[in-house]
């Protein structure tokens, strides 16, 4: 592995946190399908989302990792084991999580929804790749994603980034 691939995955580990032993012995999720073709229905702490069929998953039931073939993008969702203890809270957890993006080359972020919930969005650069993160909190529930490509980004990652963000619902509907 590269170490620029390296310090992307570091960066990123840092911004979902440290999985936990249990997830390890837990199932990784199975997506069901989604109505279209070559799509896949997930859901991680009550956000559902379509990605593609052919993404490879791991991880547990709060923290899902999705790759595409040869690595070339990534998605990764995860949620606390718990709520916060108000939306409030939740917000301030989210923009922590995403300051530590602040080491990204050309990092922007600002408040937006995602998944038709309160969120703040993080995008930059980092040695050949572009990120793209939201934290967002329906209620005193967070759902951190982040999606990963190579830059340029494909046209198959940007087809996955676009159906993500038009796909993804909290509340487990989708």
């Amino acid at each position: 592995m590269s170490r620029r691939r390296l310090g992307l995955l570091l960066v990123l580990g840092l911004a979902l946190g440290c999985a936990g032993v249990r997830e390890a012995l837990e199932p990784t999720p199975r997506g069901e399908p989604s109505g279209r073709a070559g799509w896949l229905l997930y859901e991680v702490g009550g956000l559902r989302f379509e990605a593609p069929e052919g993404w490879a998953p791991s991880g547990g039931p709060r923290h899902l990792r999705l790759e595409g073939a040869g690595g070339w993008v990534r998605l990764e969702v995860s949620t606390p084991e718990e709520p916060f203890a108000s939306e409030t809270a939740c917000m301030k957890s989210a923009e922590e999580a995403l300051r530590r993006g602040d080491q990204l080359e050309r990092a922007r972020h600002h408040p937006t929804r995602f998944a038709g919930a309160r969120a703040l969005t993080l995008e930059g650069d980092q040695a050949g790749w572009h990120v793209w993160a939201w934290a967002a909190c329906d209620g005193a529930r967070q759902v951190q994603v982040f999606f990963t490509a190579r830059s340029p980004a494909s046209p198959e990652a940007l087809e996955a980034l676009r159906t993500l963000t038009a796909s993804a619902r909290m509340g487990g509907e989708a």
